[in-house]
């Protein structure tokens, strides 16, 4: 105790050891490390891609597609704020069955025409009309294979042309919705690139006795051995699939980036998959491999089920954001009838975007999500605006004080006080075991909590308005506190504040 002025004691209690903290003393540090925080040390530059979102380049996002996306940037900010060096990858599945369906879909009956509205959405609607004439007419499947054996096989420089301006076309259309949302890539994989690459890791594994071609030509991982089962890596026709593509891309990912970790955010469907490619790049020899994370996630389904993107059956992630924008914008102008219309949207597009994405981020990834608009908006309740408008109310009480002097020692603490510098001072703690666990809806339910806190604090506790300057001075100085903390918190989450609400 005498080393530590802010414990009052220490007690040994059947088996437990119970310490008392002295809470005025502590709140001094406390508010000191809070209003000085810029990054915290804890990953010491080590290098790290965070590889997410990768929707398939052959329809629009949909709001499936937010969960993926929304975890990545988020775990993305918490891991450059906790002094990682991030490098933000996004994958587009541009080579196999799928694109190969789009293309020969395109060529019968779209051939030499460009998207008249957003390249995606046009995509999407030539990808489903696939879809629904394979329903009467079995033989597209098979022409869809033979386009893909003349993409990857033959190299067709036809087909190589139309393939590339499709992708492309969707690709553009997809960068548009990431504008929207403020998210953005250091660096694009296209999976093209690393399919070759892939299968000369493929015939070497033949070689290394970790692979074996089974009857039907077929190459297939051996991992029976080590608890997993076996999985095909390469066709029979020579054409690749996803792991033979991966293979080549995560090898080049630790060669030429030299990284010191690699994460995947993908759905947990995906997890047994995962395991066999980081298990089979062990076995060939990679000492990096054991550095390989999945980072997974349940679905976003809608009330009536789940979606399909070759259906056309999903919400479109553009759609939504519009329609939030709508609402907010109304609910805004209702609030502020003097403001510019221009503000007045500025601040509509930051409470929709902030309503989307807190909440998808505040579920624990192990649970599938419903997807209901109707809620996202409120002020009250767990929401994302209900945490832009503590911040918001934090601003305006430091506007009314005006110039603050800083006092971080109280006299005494009411117990509102006392609970909010308790809850300040977990945020270091969380953000490593953000950074452990790879789940950022802890800190997404963390700024739920602190902002119930502080709004119990503004209806109980006067800061403007009271009279004992040292006192007001330290009030003042523990909601600047908040504010930060707050600020920072939702901008890990790719959330903005807004000027007002």
């Amino acid at each position: 105790v005498d080393r530590y002025p802010f414990l009052l004691k220490v007690e040994a209690v059947n088996g437990y050891v119970n310490f008392f903290i002295y809470w005025e003393k502590m709140a001094s540090e406390i508010l000191s490390e809070t209003l000085s925080m810029k990054k915290l040390e804890i990953g010491n530059k080590e290098k790290v891609m965070i590889e997410f979102s990768q929707p398939n380049p052959v329809h629009s996002m949909h709001i499936g597609h937010a969960r993926g996306t929304f975890i990545g940037d988020a775990l993305s900010r918490i891991f450059e704020f906790s002094n990682f060096n991030v490098i933000k990858a996004n994958l587009m599945n541009d080579t196999g069955l799928q694109v190969a369906k789009l293309v020969t879909a395109y060529l019968l009956w779209y051939n030499g025409k460009r998207p008249d509205k957003k390249p995606d959405y046009w995509l999407w609607e030539i990808y489903v009309k696939f879809h629904e004439e394979a329903k009467k007419d079995p033989n597209l499947e098979e022409k869809a294979r033979e386009i893909l054996r003349k993409y990857e096989i033959e190299k067709d420089k036809e087909i190589i042309k139309v393939w590339n301006r499709v992708v492309n076309w969707c690709v553009k259309g997809f960068k548009g919705t990431y504008k929207k949302l403020k998210i953005k890539f250091d660096v694009w994989f296209y999976e093209h690139d690393f399919r070759e690459a892939g299968k000369n890791i493929v015939y070497q594994a033949l070689a290394k006795n970790i692979a074996f071609k089974s009857e039907d030509g077929t190459i297939v991982a051996k991992l029976e051995d080590y608890g997993l089962p076996n999985c095909v890596i390469l066709r029979s026709d020579g054409t690749g699939l996803y792991f033979t593509s991966d293979l080549g891309l995560t090898v080049h990912k630790f060669e030429k980036f030299k990284l010191d970790k690699s994460i995947w955010v993908v759905s947990s469907q995906q997890s047994l998959y995962f395991k066999q490619l980081f298990r089979f790049l062990e076995l060939f020899g990679y000492e990096w491999a054991k550095n390989c994370y999945h980072c997974a996630f349940e679905h976003v389904n809608l009330p009536e089920g789940k979606m399909s993107s070759r259906e056309g059956r999903a919400v479109l992630l553009d759609e939504v954001i519009s329609m939030l924008e709508k609402k907010a914008k109304e609910e805004v102008e209702k609030r502020n009838p003097k403001k510019s219309k221009r503000k007045i949207a500025s601040v509509a597009r930051k409470i929709a975007i902030g309503a989307l994405k807190y909440s998808i981020l505040k579920i624990q990834p192990e649970d599938q999500i419903i997807f209901e608009w109707e809620r996202m908006l409120k002020l009250e309740g767990n929401t994302g605006p209900y945490i832009q408008y503590a911040c918001t109310r934090c601003k305006g009480i430091l506007k009314k004080v005006k110039k603050i002097k800083r006092n971080l020692t109280p006299k005494r603490l009411t117990e509102e006080e006392a609970l909010l510098i308790k809850k300040i001072w977990e945020f270091p703690y969380l953000i490593q075991k953000i950074v452990k666990e790879m789940k950022p809806y802890y800190l997404a339910n963390y700024l739920y909590e602190l902002s119930t806190i502080f709004n119990n604090f503004y209806e109980k506790v006067p800061v403007v308005k009271e009279e004992d300057e040292e006192v007001r001075n330290f009030r003042s100085t523990l909601v600047e506190a908040v504010e930060k903390t707050l600020k920072i918190g939702l901008s890990l989450l790719g959330i903005e504040v807004p000027e007002f609400m």
